[in-house]
């Protein structure tokens, strides 16, 4: 079903890349607060890290842009004084909307999991997780300002779903 769900992920990425004629690319960097849930109920402590992403827009409709590129993210929580992280490379996919300076976009992300480290379960977690978006931001020139929060939707382990919220500066090329 996963392989299914990133098969059609990737060639809906693939079209509308080709489809589209205006693009602007651009990098992502700053900070990230996340925290771990099991039945709507927080896990542990929060912990604060970093991410930085790559992204690409490409141009749909004059207000309307298909948002994708490659994210370095962390995910972490103290659980019974464990450290818990986890590493993931994931891979966003957001319908941007822009009105003038200010935008809105909301979508998912694909992630796999690099590498964990002090586990505090018997079983590794999941090799990849999903999460669902929504965020805002506000441009100037060629920097931008936004803020997203995500929502984890794949169990990584023990029933613990990764939710994140992160602020950072991005410059566009």
């Amino acid at each position: 079903m996963i392989k299914r769900i990133l098969t059609l992920a990737v060639v809906l990425t693939l079209f509308i890349s080709t489809q589209a004629q205006d693009k602007s690319m651009g990098l992502r960097i700053g900070y990230q607060s996340s925290y771990m849930m099991v039945d709507n109920s927080k896990v542990g402590s929060s912990g604060n890290s970093f991410y930085v992403n790559a992204y690409r827009d490409n141009k749909l409709l004059p207000f309307l842009f298909f948002h994708s590129g490659l994210q370095y993210s962390q995910s972490e929580s103290t659980i019974e004084s464990h450290d818990y992280k986890i590493n993931y490379l994931g891979a966003p996919l957001a319908m941007k909307v822009k009105v003038g300076p200010i935008y809105a976009l909301g979508g998912a992300s694909f992630n796999v999991k690099l590498n964990e480290k002090n586990n505090p379960f018997e079983s590794s977690s999941s090799w990849y997780d999903t999460n669902a978006f929504v965020g805002a931001g506000f441009k100037l020139l060629f920097m931008t300002i936004d803020t997203r929060y995500m929502w984890g939707l794949t169990d990584v382990n023990q029933g613990i779903h990764n939710n994140s919220f992160q602020v950072g500066l991005g410059l566009r090329f």
